[in-house]
């Protein structure tokens, strides 16, 4: 992948696209002002209250928690996840061990504690935001288009909520992200490594190659089309990234499992992994369970964990109101928006050949539409926050809309104030007391 410009003025194509309020941008502050804004609002809300509630593990920390335990040969908790497993071996072997390594490094530096559990995910989380706004610029676009999809990734919940706690998910998706924004800049190498590194999360990170792949095609279609080249340099640059995505990804794989697991070889591994996952399928689903179709609008959401406070009035229980509410769901402002903002960047694409547009199609179909294949073909278990890595595009698509679709200023921070509206409802924590 190549860059198309890094500058905040419009192409000479994009002129005309050019909304009123940017046409005034002498009222605005400095997009990168805005942007330090946003990833200071994106510290404080992943770090405010980690430690709480105390001792309690919030969701799958049950498992990759317990997992970190037992690589560093602590004591995990008699009938709890993995007790009685192997100690200094990963006993979740559904997936690759990278990221219960991490866990269980950060517990080593840390402690076993909350800190030591989630401080990978705060900082993946962090670093999410940031390289959204790089993949941005990488691509083409401005600096606006840029801080406004970091900022509806830093105010969406399952964002928010899968990079306050120790699971595998947000660092899947951060090293997901600097694979794309490596490739973007032209360097298939390390967006090999860098999708390996993914892969070595959870095995869904070889999508990350095949959302390049999609995106390389269709320039290479482009530059064809128009005889501007053979399309020689995507070909290259595709073949370089997957054989530097599959040597680092069982190289990595072999070396992990040689010190944390008992598998023979990574092939052996990855056929675990595989027919595990495969096996997870149902006819209809159930309990938390959804269909990739009902991410869409926001159905189906888990909950990771809820402390409620009663009401008592006259020493008898009235009612109850949630303290503390961790749930598997999107900002519903940011979700809701997703149709106009990924059907706006196909536009781009068909219309302009927006590289920008590009991006956000490609990722989409790589990330999201396996799942709804999966679901269709093989009537395969999935749950709301298997979307997460789809978020960063939709996140960008919808920034893109509100930065190109000529919108009134009104309607614009409008919108932002809802998507802010929808972070404080959704905010974990009801009650700072």
């Amino acid at each position: 992948m190549t860059t198309s410009g890094t500058d905040d003025a419009p192409s000479p194509a994009e002129a005309t696209s050019v909304s009123v309020p940017e046409r005034r941008s002498s009222f605005r502050p400095d997009a990168r002002a805005v942007l330090l804004l946003v990833l200071l609002a994106s510290v404080l809300s992943r770090l405010v209250l980690l430690p709480k509630p105390d001792g309690a593990l919030i969701f799958d920390e049950a498992y990759y928690v317990n997992a970190a335990r037992i690589i560093l040969h602590l004591h995990v908790v008699p009938g709890a996840p993995y007790a009685d497993a192997v100690p200094g071996l990963d006993p979740n072997t559904e997936h690759p061990p990278l990221g219960k390594v991490l866990i269980a490094g950060s517990m080593r530096l840390f402690g076993d504690d909350a800190f030591g559990w989630r401080i990978p995910s705060v900082a993946a989380g962090i670093a999410a935001v940031l390289l959204v706004y790089g993949v941005v610029r990488a691509v083409g676009g401005d600096r606006w288009t840029g801080t406004l999809a970091a900022a509806l990734l830093t105010f969406d919940n399952l964002a928010l909520v899968h990079s306050r706690i120790g699971s595998l998910d947000m660092m899947l998706v951060a090293f997901l992200l600097l694979g794309a924004w490596c490739a973007l800049r032209g360097w298939p190498i390390v967006a090999g490594i860098a999708f390996a590194l993914a892969a070595l999360v959870k095995v869904t990170g070889i999508l990350g190659p095949a959302a390049v792949v999609l995106y390389e095609g269709v320039l290479w279609g482009w530059a064809r089309r128009d005889a501007a080249s053979s399309g020689s340099r995507q070909l290259r640059s595709i073949a370089s990234l997957i054989l530097a995505f599959v040597s680092a990804w069982l190289l990595g794989l072999w070396w992990l499992d040689s010190a944390f697991s008992a598998f023979s070889s990574p092939l052996a591994h990855l056929q675990h992994i595989f027919e595990f996952g495969t096996s997870l399928t149902r006819d209809r689903v159930i309990n938390q369970e959804s269909y990739p179709w009902q991410w869409l609008a926001n159905e189906v959401q888990m909950t990771y964990l809820r402390t409620d406070a009663q009401i008592i009035v006259n020493g008898e229980v009235t009612g109850s109101y949630p303290v503390i509410f961790f749930r598997g769901a999107m900002n519903p402002f940011v979700i809701a928006a997703a149709p106009l903002g990924v059907g706006f960047a196909l536009w781009r694409t068909i219309t302009a050949r927006d590289r920008l547009g590009l991006w956000v199609v490609t990722w989409v179909a790589a990330m999201y539409l396996p799942f709804v294949v999966l679901a269709l073909a093989l009537h395969r278990v999935s749950y709301i926050f298997y979307f997460l890595p789809t978020l960063p595009a939709v996140a960008v698509g919808v920034a893109l809309f509100l930065r190109r679709a000529g919108l009134p200023a009104l309607v614009t921070a409008s919108y932002l104030g809802a998507v802010l509206l929808g972070f404080v409802l959704y905010f974990p924590f009801r009650s700072f007391g």
